[in-house]
């Protein structure tokens, strides 16, 4: 019986010491072009109004938040180098590699590759992208062998990087036996590389301070909509939640919350969007809690923003999370968020003003706070309307868009005048 245990064992030592190498050579290779590179004279090139942008985004709704400031903020287009096209977006260019490249090189060398063709046909002022890994990274060596300035978004705060991302949702960096400080150490100075860092709240940007990134770094959160904001006799869900069903996001935690306020609150309904690997374990528990009558589960729909509009109370289980795109776009619509205290989450919640930050796995003070709002509904209005405020002064679009253009100019501008000063 202990045969297949050891040999289990030592299966999971051999996996994670691979993806620790793989790691460890991915953020040096990193490191050696970007020096290398930056050390040769770079020339003054004549602005585009372009810039390239790359990442994976896991829905559209993800999409549409992150891409559409950059597309209104005076760009003359935004060249997308993806594994498909999304939705289109005015002054959105979307340049993805073919299938067969991404099977015969995997899908991260293809993309560096249709980057850097993209580069040389486009020519765009500034290269970004998403996630340290493998996005940021492949972003880093473009830029570096263009010639261009390049830019970082942390999406998913300091688990990105922390332990060497053991943490987050990276395939590789997931199948760490244990933190590692060494690859924490290389991510770091290779985010010290980027000419812009951008991160989505006060808790990365004081990581990333404390690390020594001070100059280069800003604070952009995705954007919202403003939308019609319903009264509460208008929601007919009385809970929601949306996000990947993963681990990161613990939606097993959200079912056994909805069977907690169902002991409060019998009629309670409530919705689950998102899919993911814990898909079935979530429909197993909810029938097991002999909730899976108060819960319609929507999958990835396009109907999102409606069910968030519908919805009295939005609840996000996570572990960590940078800003949830999903909480803004819940709280634009008037749904009050019921969240864990974790990562950016306090920069848009105002704990009992605009919705309530809870102990992480806490599942008492969720059915607290949640039952507090359902049966108050003077609170749960002046919450509501509150929410939607403070969204839209803090991330509506427009608001982001501006945040992108004055960023984006220092930053292009900055490195052209560098080059001018190396040609004198």
């Amino acid at each position: 019986m202990a045969e297949p245990k050891t040999t289990g064992s030592l299966c999971r030592a051999l996996v994670s010491c691979v993806a620790h190498a793989f790691l460890a050579l991915s953020f040096s290779v990193t490191l050696v072009i970007a020096c290398l590179a930056r050390a040769l004279p770079r020339r003054r090139w004549r602005p585009t109004g372009r810039i390239l942008l790359t990442g994976t985004f896991h829905n559209t709704n993800w999409y549409l938040s992150h891409v559409t400031p950059l597309a209104r903020c005076g760009l003359k287009e935004v060249i997308l180098v993806g594994d498909e096209p999304q939705v289109p977006i005015e002054r959105v260019r979307f340049s993805c590699p073919p299938r067969w490249l991404s099977a015969l090189m995997t899908r991260a060398a293809a993309k560096i590759i249709w980057m850097l063709a993209a580069g040389f046909r486009y020519k765009p002022d500034l290269c970004m992208g998403y996630h340290i890994f493998p996005g940021a990274c492949s972003v880093l060596i473009v830029a570096r062998l263009l010639g261009r300035p390049a830019c970082y978004q942390m999406t998913g705060g300091p688990t990105e990087v922390l332990g060497g991302g053991i943490h987050g949702e990276n395939q590789i960096a997931s199948r760490l036996a244990r933190p590692s400080a060494f690859l924490e150490r290389l991510a770091v100075d290779v985010i010290r590389q980027f000419d812009l860092v951008i991160v989505r709240g006060s808790k990365a940007r004081a990581f990333l301070a404390e690390r020594g990134l001070n100059g280069n770094l800003a604070v952009i959160t995705g954007s919202v909509a403003p939308v019609v904001v319903p009264a509460m006799a208008d929601r007919p869900y009385d809970l929601i939640f949306v996000g990947r069903l993963t681990e990161l996001k613990q939606p097993l935690q959200f079912v056994e919350i909805v069977a907690a306020v169902r002991r409060e609150v019998p009629s309670v309904r409530a919705a689950m969007v998102g899919d993911g690997a814990l898909r079935d374990a979530v429909r197993q528990r909810a029938t097991h809690l002999q909730v899976d009558s108060q819960i319609d589960f929507a999958g990835k729909g396009d109907n999102v923003p409606a069910l968030m509009a519908g919805s009295k109370v939005f609840v996000l289980t996570s572990r960590s999370e940078g800003m949830s795109i999903a909480m803004a776009e819940a709280m634009a619509a008037g749904s009050v968020p019921v969240v864990a205290d974790v990562g950016e989450l306090g920069d848009l919640v105002k704990d009992g003003r605009n919705g309530f930050l809870v102990t992480p796995n806490d599942i008492a003070q969720y059915v607290d706070r949640i039952t507090s709002s359902l049966s108050a509904p003077e609170l749960w209005s002046r919450c509501s309307a509150e929410a939607a405020r403070t969204a839209l002064r803090q991330c509506g679009v427009d608001v982001v868009s501006e945040y992108w253009k004055q960023r984006l100019a220092e930053t292009i501008g900055a490195r052209l005048g560098d080059a001018g000063e190396r040609d004198r």
